[in-house]
């Protein structure tokens, strides 16, 4: 049986567990910590892609509905790395999909954060824009309106 002080368990795998419960009680960073540890999980190639996307994808969105600007853009990178898994396996409406809600994650983004990064997430949204298909873009603007009262002005006040 493991212990709270077995070697076997790492420095890392304790501190996801700490968090969990953190995010479980509402702690935002803690959610935050948890979203971006699962998308380097997937960079790492150290966990099934989609599956810790979409968990990562779930934490950041709460982490974002609580003010922590960061983690929209997190967001916006679980959901596009999920466009390419899922274009990659020929899956179009799944990858048009998640390519639309990456787009209206960093159009709220581009509203929200601080204009010292204003330059480069307008770069970034208009880099997606420019690969997306018209349909795309619809869709981008339906998952805008649809999140902007989760992740807009009010989350941030």
């Amino acid at each position: 049986m493991l212990t709270a002080h077995d070697d076997s368990v790492g420095d890392d795998t304790r501190q996801h567990v700490a968090d969990l419960r953190l995010a479980a009680a509402g702690d935002a960073q803690a959610q935050f910590r948890l979203s971006y540890a699962a998308r380097q999980l997937v960079i790492n190639e150290e966990a099934d892609e989609i599956v810790a996307s979409l968990e990562g994808l779930t934490y950041a969105r709460l982490a974002a509905s609580q003010g922590v600007p960061d983690a929209l853009l997190l967001a916006a990178d679980h959901c596009s790395h999920l466009a390419k898994v899922y274009s990659d396996c020929d899956a179009d409406d799944c990858a048009n999909d998640w390519a639309a809600q990456s787009i209206g994650l960093l159009e709220i983004a581009t509203e929200l954060l601080p204009s010292s990064n204003a330059a480069e997430l307008m770069q970034t949204l208009n880099t997606a824009a420019d690969m997306a298909t018209p349909e795309i873009m619809a869709l981008a603007k339906f998952y805008r309106a649809a999140f902007a009262p989760a992740f807009g002005a009010a989350a941030f006040a």
